[in-house]
């Protein structure tokens, strides 16, 4: 709410970008300590719970690596907000955008590309399969909503995604192992998840309609767990955010909880199409929500507060921005 009522300046909204970008920034580069510190842990601080894997502050990696995420593509979207306003107002031949493009990413670009590195390199490290993948949707979701359509003179956009997937691909070859390895180790997908999620379902079934009570699905889960998975070891979370909610609510009021949140999303995504200036906020709160919905299927990072925190003060300021001040204003209809 306070994201909402105070981004509809888009100075402010800007601003609030870069500050999540430089918060981002200091977990990633705290994280990446740390692994380089292990096993000696950083006392003030107690030790990471992924050892030799990134994790920052967070209980786990996974979690880690949906938040690092979120910083990622609120930096790229800077990145390409730069770049946009650059080559829209120069234009020129093919030579010309690209010492455009080198110009910029030396000049007002240099500390918005450092802190791209940084996080995508904590990212990376976190070795979280999901999290990456994720983040990799969210930045295709970005890439086309701002470098696609409305805004006609904008030259550029090949240049700009040759270059930026020539340097992500530099990055993750150079900092990528902990990822491939953890790919390599455990592949695509996990038994034991299925298995949670096959026990959750049966569940959701046996009372569909207002479900057990939101958050007890660690006092509801030990009543259905079968033989399917291991005896050992305690499950507090499903690993699965959609799964948890409709078992909590049930799906009369989960879908409600699931719906209203699409539906902000999909005013920030129509903002993106009806705005020709100012498309940067919705279009990172469409990538970031994709980022975290996405996730959500395989992971409980909607489930901490950093990053349930962090994502719905991006929506409102997407939700802010999806029309402009002066429009809004004279609207009669009014704000959500």
């Amino acid at each position: 709410w306070l994201a909402l009522q105070l981004c509809r300046d888009a100075t402010r909204a800007k601003h609030f970008m870069a500050a999540i970008v430089v918060i981002v920034c200091g977990y990633s580069a705290y994280g990446i300590i740390a692994v380089a510190l292990s096993p000696e842990p950083i006392h003030w601080m107690g030790t990471t719970w992924s050892p030799g894997l990134v994790s920052s502050t967070f209980i786990n990696r996974n979690n880690f690596g949906t938040y690092a995420g979120i910083g990622l593509i609120a930096v790229c979207g800077l990145i390409l907000k730069l770049y946009r306003s650059d080559l829209t107002t120069r234009g020129g031949s093919l030579q010309f955008r690209i010492a455009s493009i080198v110009d910029a990413s030396a000049q007002q670009g240099a500390l918005l590309i450092g802190a791209a590195f940084l996080i995508f390199v904590a990212l990376l490290g976190s070795g979280s399969r999901g999290a990456v993948l994720a983040t990799g949707l969210g930045l295709l979701v970005l890439s086309v909503l701002m470098l696609g359509g409305r805004g006609r003179g904008f030259s550029g956009r090949r240049e700009i995604l040759i270059l930026c997937g020539f340097l992500a691909v530099v990055v993750f070859l150079a900092f990528g192992d902990m990822f491939l390895g953890q790919i390599t180790e455990r592949g695509l997908s996990d038994e034991a998840r299925m298995a949670v999620y096959m026990i959750t379902l049966r569940s959701i079934f046996d009372a569909p309609l207002l479900g057990y009570g939101y958050g007890t699905f660690a006092d509801v889960f030990p009543m259905f767990r079968d033989r399917s998975i291991s005896v050992e070891g305690v499950w507090a979370q499903a690993h699965n955010t959609y799964l948890e909610v409709f078992q909590g609510l049930g799906l009369m009021f989960g879908s409600a909880l699931v719906a209203s949140v699409i539906l902000l999303v999909i005013k920030c995504f129509k903002g993106t199409n009806v705005r020709r200036e100012g498309v940067m906020v919705p279009a990172i709160a469409t990538g970031v929500a994709s980022l975290v919905g996405v996730h959500a299927l395989a992971d409980f990072s909607l489930q901490m507060q950093a990053v349930v925190l962090t994502f719905t003060a991006i929506l409102g300021a997407g939700i802010a921005q999806s029309k402009s001040f002066r429009l809004a204003i004279n609207d009669d209809k009014g704000w959500i």
